[in-house]
């Protein structure tokens, strides 16, 4: 109607405690919405509103060099990732997909020309080989102060929008849909896991000696 009126260029804005739920029930009924404001279900959750966040030793600096901690719990997923680390992720080279995130050891670097074994560090039968040629690899962590320095400049708002919209797209779409959604797994590198599980057996071997 506003086509046909002449406002080919209005905008049709919509807010009002919407979430990813309203938002989707809205374009399946073919609503012609260009703008969609999200504040309050952006920022706090309805379940828990409260987050809360527990600070976990990982390592600690001796002499210029990290040494690895880890915290035991009979919950294996609380079992915290020893060492210093960082984080990459892993695409398909054809299509851009996202493969899986990877944890690894802040040092250790990658050849996206080398096969890559990548496993669940749960579930460790599970296990992708990647040959070489056929992913990328990029780093995600990057410093933002360096010896008490800022040395990160943050993009405009609307080149962080683009980041954000292609890291989305980068999504399989059984991952992205709101029933039953298939995880993004994240995997542990095999220095990293290799480190955790001697830290394991050390605290093992320690209990059986007392």
């Amino acid at each position: 109607m506003l086509c046909e009126a002449g406002f080919e260029d209005a905008i049709i804005c919509a807010s009002s405690d919407l979430d990813e739920y309203l938002i989707n029930s809205l374009k399946l009924q073919g609503a012609r919405i260009n703008s969609w404001g999200v504040g309050t279900n952006l920022i706090t959750s309805k379940d828990w509103p409260a987050f809360g966040g527990v600070y976990k030793l990982s390592a600690m600096e001796i002499n210029g060099e990290f040494v690895p901690k880890i915290k035991l719990s009979e919950n294996p997923v609380k079992i915290t990732n020893p060492g210093n680390k960082t984080i990459f992720r892993i695409y398909d080279k054809e299509t851009g997909k996202l493969y899986a995130d990877l944890i690894a050891l802040a040092d250790e670097k990658y050849d996206e020309n080398m096969d890559l074994l990548i496993f669940d560090p749960i579930a460790t039968w599970k296990k992708t080989l990647l040959k070489g040629g056929t992913y990328t690899i990029r780093e995600m962590l990057v410093p933002i102060f360096i010896n008490g320095k800022c040395v990160y400049k943050s993009d405009p708002v609307m080149k962080i929008r683009e980041y954000c919209k292609h890291e989305l797209e980068t999504l399989w779409e059984e991952t992205r849909r709101f029933a039953n959604p298939h995880e993004v797994y994240v995997d542990l590198s095999q220095p990293l896991y290799d480190m955790k599980k001697q830290l394991l057996d050390n605290i093992h071997n320690l209990n059986s000696n007392r």
